[in-house]
């Protein structure tokens, strides 16, 4: 009989941390915007840039990004600088920003400046700077979804973009 009722209370307290670990995950925002750029291509389309950075504890894999209500945006790609001194931008040619699909690569926690100065020194390629590209919608972008994963949980968290009035 005490057997079982250990039982039952380690499953209980471990459910318990389940939920509140779960909760953490869901309730927390990692992923930080911090700037924008835009520019226009030769062809005359105008791109965005979000700068942006990871304050979470684990890496993140972006899953999914949308723009408004679920349009998704053309030329979507993940952008990496690995050079201190340049945010991730379009527009100019860089060899140290590199473009891919969003979910190829993670974004690592954001790095201090003793950590980013130890990894320039040692010459290594490291991520410095992150940013979602994508192409102009015909509208002003009002908010973003966005989709990762984050402790191994599909988390969608949307941001309000009105304040930045980003009209095209």
């Amino acid at each position: 009989m005490i057997k079982k009722s250990k039982l039952i209370v380690i499953t209980l307290i471990l459910l318990l941390i389940g939920v509140v670990f779960f909760t953490f995950v869901q309730l927390s925002y990692p992923i930080r915007i911090d700037g924008v750029s835009t520019s226009t291509k030769e062809d005359g389309k105008k791109e965005i840039v979000f700068q942006f950075y990871n304050l979470g504890l684990k890496r993140i894999t972006i899953k999914e990004v949308t723009l408004n209500h679920r349009k998704q945006p053309k030329e979507l790609a993940l952008g990496i600088s690995y050079d201190t001194e340049h945010l991730v931008q379009s527009g100019i040619d860089n060899p140290m920003i590199k473009f891919m699909k969003v979910d190829a690569a993670p974004i690592k926690p954001k790095l201090n400046k003793k950590e980013i100065t130890d990894a320039f020194n040692r010459k290594e390629n490291t991520p410095i700077y992150y940013g979602i590209k994508m192409e102009f919608e015909k509208e002003p972008i009002k908010s973003m979804t966005v989709k990762y994963k984050y402790f191994g949980f599909l988390v969608t968290k949307k941001y309000d973009l009105e304040l930045w009035n980003l009209e095209n």
